[in-house]
């Protein structure tokens, strides 16, 4: 199985061209489409989607094309992971998953193009790795990751980092559920927040602190955007301070 993950959206024909690629090579194929509707460049956003869907599936060639450095001496890369694959540039998409990476590679398939290695380099490489075909990946030491930091708690307070903003306008943090203990509330950037279960909980426009379906702290407004209301975004760090 094949997954693609790009900031190609919905309007062009470049997510196409790379399952025609891919079925060319290999005729049976199956290809997942997570989403093309990772924020353009934003290798974050692509890091988060990767962490969160590694554990759903097995086996698989994770395609990610999120590539501002496109046609630059960035490398292309394959690394194999705990039960998949993946397959993309180097530049960062890997970190939040880098402790599940067994080893990497450099892909040796030389580009038409200097503005569309996903057609040229990523589809064929995942089609030849779904099919067994490792001949022309190089082994090498290793690969790129953006600054990032595991979160910390001494005492009452924690500290920690956005990492996700989502559709919702929902504030996703770096913080496991096993951090929290026996939180009832939340203090950040000067606001109490109530922790609750989930977002019918809270009054309406209500901003709140929760455990996402990652098992992770957010913070959440029912039916409103936490982005709008806290002004943080993803790399931002904040510290909490947890109210028994």
């Amino acid at each position: 199985m094949i997954t693609l993950t790009t900031d190609f959206g919905y309007e062009d024909h470049y997510v196409a061209v790379m399952k025609g690629v891919i079925y060319g090579i290999n005729p049976d194929s199956r290809v997942v489409d997570i989403t093309h509707g990772v924020r353009r460049h934003d290798i974050r956003h692509a890091s988060y989607i990767l962490r969160c869907i590694l554990p759903y599936f097995e086996n698989a060639v994770h395609v990610f094309v999120v590539d501002p450095g496109v046609g630059t001496e960035r490398k292309s890369i394959a690394a194999k992971l705990a039960g998949n694959w993946f397959v993309g540039p180097d530049n960062g998409i890997l970190t939040l998953v880098k402790n599940e990476v067994k080893e990497i590679y450099e892909i040796e398939i030389e580009a038409k193009s200097t503005t569309f290695h996903g057609r040229d380099v990523f589809a064929p490489a995942a089609a030849r790795i779904d099919m067994g075909d490792l001949s022309f990946l190089r082994r090498i030491d290793d690969f790129v990751t953006y600054p990032y930091e595991e979160a910390r708690r001494v005492g009452s307070q924690i500290e920690g980092y956005i990492i996700h903003v989502d559709h919702f306008g929902n504030v996703i943090t770096n913080i496991p559920a096993d951090m929290l203990g026996d939180a009832r509330r939340i203090i950040l950037k000067g606001k109490i927040l109530r922790f609750l279960k989930s977002y019918g909980e809270a009054s309406v426009g209500e901003l709140i602190a929760l455990i996402n379906s990652e098992n992770l702290l957010e913070f959440g407004v029912n039916q409103g955007s936490a982005w709008e209301r806290l002004s943080l975004s993803p790399g931002d760090k904040i510290i909490i301070k947890i109210i028994p």
